[in-house]
C-alpha cells in the first residue's frame, strides 16, 4: 500500500513537472511568434513605398497611448461621436495593437448613456498635406458597430468646407466597406456632379491596410496596396470641388456606435473592438517639409 502509494505521488509528480514544462513551452513559442511578428512589423515599416518616404508612424509597440501624437474623441452631438466617453477600458495598448471597444455602459458607472465607445484622434499633433497615409487594422461586426479610419482638415471652416476624407468606414455586417470623400461641392450638390463614394469588398477575417493619397489633382484609395477608387480636381474646378490640397489633415480612429445610418444598437451584440496595429503618414521624397 505505501509503495504504491509512493508510486502514485512519483506520476502525479511527473505529470504536473510535464504540464509545467508544456506550458512553459507554450509560453516560450507564443513569445518567439510575438517577438518575430514585432521584427516583421518594424522592418515593414523602415520600407516605403516607391517615391515616397516615411515621416512619422505609430507602430503601438507600447503598452499605453503616445499622448504626444494623440488625444482621446470627446463628447459632442454628432452621430460618429455622440457616445465617445472617456472610459481608459475604451482604448487601450495590447501586445502591438490598439483597441478601441464599444460596449455597454458598466455597471455602477456613472453615465447618461446606455452605450460608450472609444476613438483617437491626431488633431494638433500629427497631420499632413498632400501626401500618404496606412492604417492596418480589424474590426468586429455588430448591428450598430461603424468602425472608422478618417482625415479631419486643421480648418475653422464650417464643415464640409475644408473636406473631409474617409479612409475606410464599415457599417454592421457589410461584406464591404465604404471610401468617400466629402466638400462643399458635393454637399451642395453643386454641378457638376461627382462621384464621391465608393463600396469595396473586403475579408473581414483578418487584417487589411486600408490606404489614402492625397496630391494637388486626386485622392487615391487603396487596401493591401490594391487601387480601389479614385477622386479627382475637374478641370475647369468648380467653387469648393477640391480642397484637398489647401489643409493638414490629421487622423481619426473611430469605434462609434450607432446613428441615422448606422441603425440601431444591438445591446446584446456588444462588447464589439476595432484593433489597429500601425499608421504612417509619408511624403513625396521630393518634398523636403517634414510634419
Amino acid at each position: 500500500m505505501h509503495f504504491n502509494t509512493c508510486k502514485l505521488a512519483i506520476a502525479t509528480l511527473l505529470i504536473s513537472i510535464f504540464g509545467v514544462t508544456s506550458t512553459l513551452a507554450q509560453q516560450r513559442a507564443e513569445d518567439k511568434n510575438q517577438a518575430t511578428e514585432y521584427h516583421h512589423k518594424k522592418e515593414s515599416a523602415k520600407r516605403t513605398h516607391k517615391g515616397w518616404k516615411l515621416v512619422w508612424a505609430d507602430e503601438f509597440s507600447g503598452n499605453k497611448i503616445d499622448t504626444s501624437s494623440w488625444r482621446r474623441c470627446h463628447r459632442y452631438g454628432s452621430p460618429w461621436n455622440r457616445h465617445m466617453s472617456m472610459l481608459d477600458s475604451l482604448c487601450q495598448v495590447k501586445n502591438g495593437v490598439v483597441q478601441l471597444y464599444g460596449i455597454n455602459k458598466p455597471e455602477k458607472y456613472q453615465d447618461s448613456l446606455n452605450f460608450l465607445t472609444g476613438g483617437l484622434e491626431s488633431r494638433g499633433m500629427r497631420f499632413i498635406r498632400n501626401g500618404r497615409i496606412d492604417v492596418r487594422a480589424r474590426f468586429d461586426c455588430a448591428q450598430g458597430f461603424w468602425p472608422a479610419i478618417w482625415l479631419m482638415p486643421e480648418s475653422e471652416l464650417p464643415w464640409p468646407e475644408a473636406g473631409e476624407i474617409d479612409i475606410m468606414e464599415h457599417l454592421n455586417f457589410d461584406s464591404y466597406i465604404y471610401q468617400t470623400v466629402h466638400s462643399g461641392h458635393i454637399e451642395g450638390l453643386r454641378q457638376p456632379k461627382t462621384q464621391h463614394d465608393h463600396k469595396e469588398p473586403v475579408d473581414l477575417s483578418c487584417y487589411n491596410v486600408y490606404s489614402v493619397e492625397i496630391t494637388d489633382s486626386e485622392i487615391i484609395y487603396y487596401i493591401n496596396n490594391r487601387r480601389t477608387f479614385t477622386y479627382s480636381r475637374l478641370s475647369p474646378e468648380p467653387e469648393g470641388q477640391y480642397p484637398f490640397d489647401d489643409y493638414d489633415y490629421y487622423m481619426i480612429l473611430s469605434a462609434q456606435l450607432g446613428g441615422h445610418w448606422i441603425g440601431p444598437i444591438e445591446a446584446d451584440q456588444l462588447p464589439v473592438k476595432m484593433e489597429v496595429d500601425y499608421v504612417r503618414f509619408y511624403l513625396p521624397k521630393s518634398n523636403r517639409v517634414n510634419k
